[in-house]
Order: C-alpha cells, then structure tokens, then sequence
C-alpha cells in the first residue's frame, strides 16, 4: 500500500511541474548559478568548460546552449539532463554534474524535474 502511495505522489508532483510552465529566469536561474555557475563561468570556470564555452552563469549564456548541451523540446536527448541525473552514461565514462569535488550542490529530482519540464517547453527565454 505505501508503495502505491508513493508512486501517487511522485507522479502528482512531477504533473504539477509539468502543469505549471517553469520560468528560466524565476525558477531555473537561481538553480544553475548555485550548482554551475563557478565552474561554467568565462571569467574564472574550469578549463574544460571555457575551452568548450559550456557556460551556465547567465540566462544569455544558458540559452546559448541551446542545439549543444540542451535540445529543446527533447530533454531526453539533452545531455544537460543526462548530466544532472547523475544516473546515466554520458559518452564513454560517467559524467556528473556538479562534480564531487567542486563542493557545489547537487539538483535534487525535484529540480532535474523542472530543468526537463522547461526544456520539453521548448526551452523558452521566459
């Protein structure tokens, strides 16, 4: 009984998410700042990120990853999420997003929940 009772509420929040149109810049922004920003910054970002221009410190930056990192309208396709799920292969090794020893805090399911809500939206500039 109480695993369907979990299921039932699992699949309730992720409909509200979805129900509800999540705001890159109210909702999502304050996300990627806290959990990518020191990493994915031109200014002071690691190497990788700044060779790559993979950049998550502004809303610009972020929509510039649109057709790269981010597929909008497809977040199964979107190696952002793939990333932050923390749960899937991503090229040849297993990559996750923040890394353990940047200290940065990871997504919660709640919020990768959100981040695949806007981009199944299309990834809109909202």
């Amino acid at each position: 009984m109480i695993g369907k009772i979990t299921v039932a509420v699992v699949c309730l929040a992720t409909s509200l998410v979805s129900a509800k149109e999540v705001s890159l810049e109210k909702d999502l922004m304050p996300l990627f700042k806290r959990s990518c920003g020191s990493c994915h910054e031109p200014e002071s970002g690691i190497r990788g990120a700044i060779k790559d221009g993979v950049f998550f410190n502004t809303k610009t930056a972020i929509l510039g990853q649109i057709g790269k990192s981010i597929k909008a309208g497809k977040p199964e396709e979107s190696s952002l999420i793939k990333v932050l799920d923390q749960t899937t292969k991503f090229g040849k090794k297993k990559q996750v997003m923040p890394p353990a020893k940047s200290g940065a805090v990871k997504f919660s399911k709640e919020e990768i929940e959100k981040v695949k809500a806007w981009i199944k939206a299309g990834a809109k500039d909202n």
